[in-house]
């Protein structure tokens, strides 16, 4: 009894103390932010696609997409900054997510160490890669065309998602460690779980349809600037097993790697994704296939200008490829403080394996909207 008396006297005070630490820190407080973006946009999808199909689309359509942050921290008294992270789903038709209301919800702890993530949130090559430029922000699986919001997809195609980031796992619950800058160089690491079992099913294998278990994946940034030229530099690998059941499993690795190079107002700039699979037996599980963009940007005063081509391919069955391709042109227009105009005008072209016209789809995009950033 005089040990256990003993033992939880220790116990009481080791938590007084650790308490009267902790109290002389600030406590979280969380701050609002996030953006909100709307498109009016005029879209002419394929007639022969329309026709073969039995549909009409309409050739106007509203496109939003908007989040609200809510984030804070704390630096404790030994040092450490920890805090939270939560982005909430704001409404528009840009983005599915799966029926999730909360899109990430993260906390983190950073020192000199480095930062450690836990939570549902990008993983560690997706928050590190460098992508194409583009001035209305209005590209990658983001982008009404380049993203395949705006001329409709083909059901029978295999490409599912437009993103050069190795995004496979979504938003799934997962931790990430984001080293210290090296003279330039950052290298982030994560690992998942599950990233599409029954605990959680927002994760997604894109470019294919299987479904992904654990993952495990590295990236490195390299951003530095030479007499005025900015440089970016990212790459990637991500490795999983994919399965459709229990006999029907494939092992999956991705690569991704992207730059940027500025100069004078100008950006030049391009980024790449491979998926590569050793397909099951049946060729049913985890297709393989890649995702390309390159682009240029001018920009001086409130003013911005881009160009960018994307493709995409995938196998449709083993031998054969469905593509997707894409360019288009983006404006923007500061008109105050995180207030701007934004304009896109664009081709969009889905190709089957097979060439049937119910299959194939393309078409024309012009859209102009209002993009706030709180």
């Amino acid at each position: 009894m005089k040990k256990v008396l003993i033992a939880s006297t220790a116990l009481v005070a080791a938590t007084i103390v650790s308490a009267g630490a902790a109290s002389a820190s600030e406590k979280i407080k969380l701050e609002l932010g996030g953006y909100s973006k709307w498109w009016v946009v005029g879209q002419w999808q394929s007639d022969s696609f329309q026709s073969k199909n039995n549909v009409d689309y309409n050739s106007v359509d509203i496109k939003g997409d908007n989040e609200v942050f809510f984030g804070g921290s704390t630096t404790l008294d030994n040092g450490l900054k920890v805090g939270i992270n939560i982005e909430l789903e704001a409404g528009g038709n840009v983005e599915t997510k799966g029926g999730d209301t909360i899109d990430k919800s993260a906390v983190f702890v950073e020192g000199g160490f480095g930062k450690v993530i836990v939570g549902s949130e990008a993983n560690g090559t997706a928050l590190l890669h460098v992508y194409a430029p583009d001035a209305a922000g209005n590209n990658d699986s983001d982008g009404i065309l380049t993203g395949g919001w705006a001329i409709v997809q083909p059901g029978a195609s295999a490409i599912t998602r437009f993103s050069t980031s190795i995004d496979t796992d979504d938003n799934a619950e997962k931790i990430t460690y984001v080293a210290p800058s090296f003279y330039g160089l950052t290298v982030g690491a994560s690992y998942v779980p599950n990233a599409g079992g029954t605990e959680d099913t927002r994760g997604t294998v894109n470019l294919h349809s299987a479904v992904a278990g654990e993952i495990y994946g590295v990236g490195a940034l390299y951003a530095n600037t030479f007499g005025g030229v900015d440089l970016k530099v990212s790459t990637g690998w991500v490795t999983y097993d994919a399965e459709a059941g229990i006999a029907q499993r494939a092992k999956v690795n991705e690569y991704s790697a992207g730059t940027q190079i500025s100069y004078a107002g100008f950006t030049v700039g391009g980024s790449y994704r491979q998926v590569n699979s050793n397909e099951s037996l049946d060729g049913t599980v985890a297709s393989s296939g890649n995702i390309w963009d390159a682009g240029v940007q001018y920009a001086t005063g409130p003013y911005a200008v881009s160009f960018i081509f994307v493709k995409s391919v995938a196998e449709d069955a083993p031998g054969t490829e469905d593509k997707f391709t894409a360019f288009q042109v983006s404006g923007k227009y500061a008109l105050g403080a995180g207030v701007d105009a934004l304009a896109t005008i664009g081709h969009a072209q889905f190709d089957d394996s097979t060439g049937a016209a119910v299959n194939e789809n393309k078409g024309w995009a012009a859209m102009t909207g209002l993009s706030l950033a709180f």
